[in-house]
């Protein structure tokens, strides 16, 4: 770690402060702030910054769920290949660093999302030879200010626009979302494509793949880019689920690819040699797929989305070819588009919850079933779907996904016992006190921070 450390040091001379960051299971960015001199001692010293245990049981609000102990202690440990310059010029003078949660001899602690994905990738490739990528895709709406503080539920996009459009509409925020995109190319994030969305003042960017800790945190930054962009232009960027009942949802598309170690390097006609691991890996996420839905969708909020008509992913455990109305569309032999995933979502647990289901369904060789629909499996006859397999409805509430989480035996020995039971009391404690909010004070509170 020194040596990576003095080589960005090295490159990074004008920097004066470093940011340390941490996700607990809440989801919520938390920083530690620190002058890149005392960083540069601690580095150099081995040394780490320790908080409070009770951060893995922490909500939003500081409150701490059922099950913490006030006595223990975590350390935060940098991981400092992460290290990324502030999207804005005006912070090019800060550092920010993505850190792990461990034991005070470093070794990671069970409630560490960052660790578990690791694991789980290092655990796929050695003992499978599979390497995941996965790319998101960011939906995200801009809001007018009044959007926020009227007391009404009024729209106030910052445009009308229909999807793909160039209308005059779209034209009058193009500098914001060109200026959204300069930052992440400062970033070193690079952008494959973007354009407007369904939703009015909604817009999409969508990520290039990435192994899945990699693909995550650019995620995570890629999103607060746009956040900050979106305050300069005097906006706010939302990942509310679904803020206007009578339009389309915004999600936060994943897009998984299973891919050969020994054929990386191969012709095309080489990926044979994978076949028989792909079906097993996602027939893994199938069987698991309520539980899963636990971490993908962690608010009631976020069941909005669960709904027919609008390609955000249906109400039934399914997949099928290019079908946007399955949960799970299938796009190339390896690759699916989860699409019932809420940007409220914290994408380090949900990653680590979709890695375990896999390597659950390739440890015991499962079949793919429910599927390939080519239908609208809600449309369809009882007995249409049973002839494909397709059972199962996707739940309709935060704790009914927690539920089916808590008596999932074999995701949770993947996971780890104290890591599920963690999040899920994390998770329901949260989702109470959402839904105890008045409900404008709730559409005004999640459109502020989320």
């Amino acid at each position: 770690m020194n040596e990576t450390w003095k080589e960005i040091k090295a490159l990074s001379k004008d920097v004066e402060f470093v940011w340390m960051q941490f996700i607990p299971f809440h989801g919520a960015m938390r920083v530690r702030m620190i002058p890149i001199s005392e960083f540069a001692r601690m580095v150099e010293n081995g040394q780490t910054i320790s908080i409070a245990g009770v951060t893995t049981h922490a909500l939003r609000n500081d409150h701490i769920a059922k099950g913490a102990r006030a006595t223990s202690a975590i350390h935060l440990v940098p991981d400092i290949a992460t290290a990324s310059r502030s999207p804005r010029r005006a912070d090019s003078h800060r550092l920010e660093i993505f850190a792990r949660f461990a034991r005070e001899d470093g070794s990671p602690i069970p409630e560490c999302p960052r660790d578990k994905i690791t694991t789980l990738t290092r655990t796929l490739h050695d003992q499978y030879g599979v390497y995941i990528l996965v790319g998101y895709e960011i939906e995200v709406i801009f809001l007018k200010p009044e959007a926020i503080t009227s007391s009404s539920d009024a729209k106030a996009p910052i445009s009308n626009h229909c999807w793909s459009a160039v209308s005059s509409d779209v034209r009058s925020v193009l500098p914001l979302v060109e200026d959204v995109v300069r930052a992440l190319h400062r970033c070193e994030i690079s952008v494959q494509q973007y354009h407007a969305e369904a939703t009015p003042g909604q817009w999409e960017f969508v990520l290039p793949p990435r192994p899945p800790l990699e693909a995550v945190d650019t995620l995570i930054r890629a999103r607060e880019a746009i956040g900050l962009i979106a305050e300069q232009h005097g906006f706010r960027a939302t990942l509310h689920p679904r803020p206007y009942t009578d339009q389309a949802g915004t999600g936060a598309h994943v897009h998984l690819s299973v891919n050969s170690v020994q054929s990386r390097d191969l012709d095309e006609k080489d990926q044979s040699m994978q076949t028989c691991k792909i079906d097993p890996f996602f027939a893994g996420i199938i069987n698991h797929f309520c539980s899963l839905m636990a971490f993908c969708l962690p608010l009631d909020e976020s069941y909005a989305r669960v709904a027919s008509g609008i390609w955000s992913g249906g109400e039934f455990v399914s997949w099928g070819w290019q079908n946007r109305e399955t949960p799970l569309r299938r796009i190339a032999q390896n690759r699916f588009e989860l699409k019932l995933h809420c940007g409220m979502a914290n994408p380090y647990v949900s990653m680590a919850g979709l890695l375990a289901a896999g390597l659950d369904g390739l440890q015991r060789g499962m079949t793919l079933t429910a599927g390939d629909c080519q239908e609208v499996p809600s449309e369809m006859t009882l007995e249409e779907r049973e002839k494909l397999g397709i059972v199962a409805m996707i739940p309709r509430s935060l704790n009914e996904s927690l539920e089916f989480l808590k008596n999932d035996k074999a995701l949770s020995e993947v996971l780890g016992c104290e890591y599920v039971n963690t999040y899920a009391s994390v998770a329901e404690e949260w989702n109470n006190h959402v839904l105890g909010m008045e409900l404008k004070c709730r559409r005004k509170w999640l459109l502020e921070n989320y």
